[in-house]
C-alpha cells in the first residue's frame, strides 16, 4: 500500500488508547499510510472489536491489552509483536487519565489523573526507545525516516480552567516531558513532538452534550460557551486531529522536534 505522506509505508507504529476516539482515527490513518499498527488499549472489548474490523479491511493490526502504567504490560506490548513484523519505530501516546477535580482531589484521584497521563507516558516511551533497532539498521533510512514520537497534550495544558486542576496539570506535564525527551533523544535521531487539540466531537463529548446539556452537535457548536469558543465556531472531528499527528510522524516533518502543534480551531490564538 502506498501512503500519501513520505516515510511511513511498511513501518510499525504503536498507538496507546488506539481503539477509540482520536486513537481509532490515528490507527485508521496509519493503516491507510501502509503501516502495521499495534493498538495498545486498556479495554479488551473495544480493542478486540476494533482490531478485528481493521483486519477485515485488509490492514495489519495487532491488539495489546494492558494498562500503560503497568511496567509488565508495557514490556509485553513491545515484546509481543506478530512474527515477521519489524520493531516499532513510530509511537503515539494517547492514553490519559480523565479526572476533572480541583484542590479537593484525593490522592486516589490524583493517581487516576496522572498515572496514565504522565507515568504511563514515560514507561511506554522508555520501552519504545529500548526496543528500537540499532541506528542505521534501516537500509532505506533518510531524513525524517528515523524514529518519531507524538504525545497527546491539550489546549488545557496552556490555560487555567476552574475545576480542572488534575487534568490540566497532567497535560501541562506532557508538554514538559515532550521538550525534555526531544532534547535527550535528539542525539539518537528520535524526534518527539506533541499536539494540543481543542474539543473533539467523539462519543464521550456527544454523550455529555446530549445527556447533561440537552444539545445535539449543531446546537452545541452554535452555543457561544461551547463551539463558539473557537475561531472556527465548531468542534473538531477525530480525523482532523489524527492527520496532524500522522504528519508529525512522517518524513514531511523531518526537521520538527520538541514542539507542540495546536490543533484547536484557533482557540489559543485569542
Amino acid at each position: 500500500m502506498s501512503g500519501s505522506v513520505r516515510g511511513l509505508t511498511g513501518r510499525t507504529a504503536l498507538v496507546t488508547g488506539g481503539a477509540q476516539g482520536i486513537g481509532a482515527a490515528v490507527t485508521e490513518r496509519l493503516c491507510a499510510e501502509g503501516c502495521r499498527v499495534v493498538v495498545y488499549d486498556k479495554s479488551e472489548g473495544h480493542g478486540r472489536d476494533a482490531a478485528e474490523a481493521w483486519r477485515k479491511q485488509g490492514h495489519e493490526v495487532h491488539l495489546a491489552v494492558g494498562d500503560v502504567s503497568d511496567p509488565v504490560a508495557v514490556r509485553q506490548a513491545f515484546a509481543g509483536l506478530p512474527e515477521g513484523w519489524p520493531p516499532a519505530t513510530l509511537l503515539v501516546n494517547l492514553a490519559a487519565g480523565f479526572v476533572f477535580k480541583g484542590l479537593e482531589a484525593t490522592p486516589e484521584e490524583w493517581h487516576a489523573a496522572l498515572d496514565p497521563t504522565i507515568v504511563g507516558l514515560s514507561l511506554v516511551t522508555r520501552e519504545f526507545v529500548d526496543a528500537l533497532p540499532e541506528p542505521g539498521a534501516d537500509a532505506d533510512a533518510g531524513p525524517g525516516t528515523g524514529p518519531a514520537i507524538v504525545n497527546m497534550a491539550s489546549i488545557s495544558a496552556h490555560i487555567a480552567q476552574s475545576g480542572y486542576l488534575t487534568y490540566n496539570t497532567g497535560k501541562a506535564a506532557v508538554l514538559g516531558f515532550t521538550r525534555c525527551a526531544a532534547q535527550d533523544l535528539a542525539p539518537r535521531g528520535i524526534r518527539v513532538n506533541s499536539v494540543s487539540p481543542g474539543t473533539v466531537w467523539n462519543a464521550n463529548n456527544e454523550r455529555y452534550h446530549r445527556e447533561a446539556l440537552g444539545l445535539d452537535r449543531p446546537a452545541a457548536e452554535a452555543a457561544p460557551e461551547h463551539g463558539g469558543k473557537f475561531l472556527l465556531r465548531r468542534f473538531a472531528d477525530p480525523a482532523e486531529v489524527a492527520a496532524p499527528i500522522v504528519f508529525l510522524l512522517s518524513a514531511e516533518a523531518s526537521f520538527i522536534t520538541g514542539t507542540d502543534l495546536a490543533v484547536d480551531g484557533g482557540y489559543l490564538a485569542v
